[in-house]
């Protein structure tokens, strides 16, 4: 069963795709230099060989960077030597963000056949986790003829970082800006929206609009006047105008069809009703009509100010 595809996206530039179903991918980013390569974030880790495949592309050294350490984006870490992080996601991996059972929970949540879901069982990375060294914001890795430099986007995680290609004009962001099929701030982790606002003003003042932004579930990278987009957004729910908004119901939280089988079924039960009630308590999603970009976002921490 293939898990992880390659796709060449440039000249020494590559995104690893882990399949978690059918339809369904987490992307990684390999950049190499002529001295060492770097591997930006490493998916669910459903298959242990994601080093050996990274190995097939680069005989360099290799530094893992982790955007944020929620389970499909640090799982398959603990396959690396050098692997660098914010010490402010420390607390996610302390409360088992990346343990074996979050993880195939995740995989298992999101898989559509049980061929798939018996093949992460017998092949995930069994790590709970790692060691690393903190990233700093503004921190420059040298891969030798390019560099990329980190840059802090607290939001999504309290510890979300980016890693900007100035040269090359790309960014790779994780889930700190993500497409309206993907949570940005929906979570109870994650930081409140005004301050999710003012580090978005940061980092668009840094990398402008033009800048290619490639995300941790989008294929191709996401629409250039995206950050625009979800700026003005951001002010508009601060400002409470929501009135025309209407509630959006992220794919996870729906319960299977009438037509479904007992498998889906029962999958979905145990997900509406347990894993989604622990991980989002109160939580209350918006989706603004007739833009890309829409803002998920705590109840509880949209209307004060952050402290």
């Amino acid at each position: 069963m293939e898990i992880i595809t390659v796709r060449k996206l440039k000249e020494d530039f590559y995104q690893l795709s882990e399949h978690i179903s059918s339809e369904a991918a987490v992307h990684m980013y390999l950049v190499t230099g002529s001295k060492c390569a770097a591997l930006i974030d490493t998916g669910l880790g459903m298959i242990g060989n994601l080093e050996k495949i990274v190995r097939s592309l680069t005989d360099k050294p290799v530094i893992c960077l982790v955007t944020h350490c929620d389970p499909d984006h640090a799982g398959a870490a603990a396959l690396f030597d050098d692997i660098r992080m914010s010490a402010l996601d420390q607390k996610l991996m302390d409360n088992g963000s990346i343990s074996p059972l979050a993880r195939f929970g995740t995989a298992q949540a999101v898989a559509d056949d049980k061929a798939r879901v018996n093949y992460f069982r017998k092949h995930m990375v069994k790590a709970k986790r790692f060691a690393y060294q903190n990233i700093d914001d503004g921190e420059i890795f040298d891969l030798g003829d390019r560099t990329l430099t980190a840059i802090a986007f607290p939001g999504h995680t309290e510890g979300s970082m980016c890693f900007w290609n100035r040269a090359e004009n790309y960014c790779i962001v994780g889930d700190a800006v993500a497409n309206v099929d993907s949570p940005v701030l929906f979570f109870q982790k994650c930081r409140p929206l005004e301050e999710y606002r003012d580090n978005l003003i940061r980092f668009l003042d840094k990398v402008g609009d033009g800048c290619l932004l490639y995300a941790g579930h989008n294929e191709e990278p996401l629409p250039k006047a995206m950050l625009s987009e979800i700026l003005s957004l951001c002010g508009e729910v601060l400002s409470s105008q929501t009135k025309n908004d209407v509630p959006y119901m992220p794919p996870f939280l729906q319960e299977a069809s009438a037509d479904a089988g007992v498998f889906e079924k029962l999958k979905s039960k145990l997900i509406v009703k347990v894993i989604s009630k622990k991980q989002l308590g109160d939580a209350v999603p918006m989706e603004h009509k007739g833009v890309q970009a829409s803002v998920r976002y705590n109840a509880k921490k949209i209307y004060r100010h952050a402290t």
